[in-house]
């Protein structure tokens, strides 16, 4: 899916992530980010949190788009305390695939909302 085919209100529903987050994800895919430490450096610059972005620019190219992958879920279930504590959910996060560092900041996010 093109960020062109999607609109700010899909966007901003999207992983957790704000329209600007996931828009900085397909930007970092079409390379106007730079690469490795540039593109750390160039999001950063721009108010962006890495992983957090970088966590969007996986699920996108291994799945269409970050919802689909099941980041937002995954998140909503740390919260309801589906993956346990400290280093059980860390644990268990990794084995059903997710970078708990990722999805702790997803948390963090909807935690403030």
């Amino acid at each position: 899916m093109s960020i062109e085919k999607l609109n700010d209100d899909k966007l901003a529903s999207v992983a957790g992530g704000t329209a600007a987050e996931i828009k900085a994800a397909y930007a970092c895919i079409r390379g106007d980010y730079g690469n490795g430490a540039d593109r750390v450096a160039a999001l950063r610059k721009a108010g962006f949190d890495p992983d957090v972005v970088q966590g969007m620019v996986n699920a996108i190219l291994a799945g269409g788009d970050p919802a689909a992958s099941g980041y937002e879920k995954v998140a909503l279930d740390v919260i309801n305390g589906k993956y346990g504590n400290g280093a059980d959910r860390v644990a268990a996060l990794r084995k059903a695939g997710y970078d708990p560092d990722v999805i702790q900041k997803l948390v963090n996010k909807m935690m403030l909302k």
